[in-house]
């Protein structure tokens, strides 16, 4: 019994934690900023945007085996949202 409480509870917590990544994060969504449709965190070759819901971004990270360095510029997506500009 203590076993199959064991396993559902597991089964539980990988659910629930892979739900809330799923929906907390932007990642693949469109916006449309300043005039130009940009798609979150989709690199096309060196170049990728990410749209943060906060004016400020960091300058280096490493996603996609790739490491990334914001080169600007900041764009206005509306809705309390912002996209800055990444090269690898």
């Amino acid at each position: 019994m203590f076993k199959k409480l064991l396993t559902a509870g597991a089964l539980a917590t990988v659910l629930i934690a892979g739900i809330g990544i799923g929906t907390a994060s932007a990642e693949g969504r469109t916006f449309y900023c300043e005039g130009s449709w940009i798609q979150d965190q989709n690199p096309v070759g060196n170049s990728m945007w990410v749209v943060n819901p906060y004016k400020n971004f960091a300058n280096k990270f490493e996603k996609y085996g790739k490491k990334w360095t914001f080169t600007g510029p900041i764009y206005n997506c509306g809705n309390g949202k912002w996209a800055g500009h990444y090269r690898s």
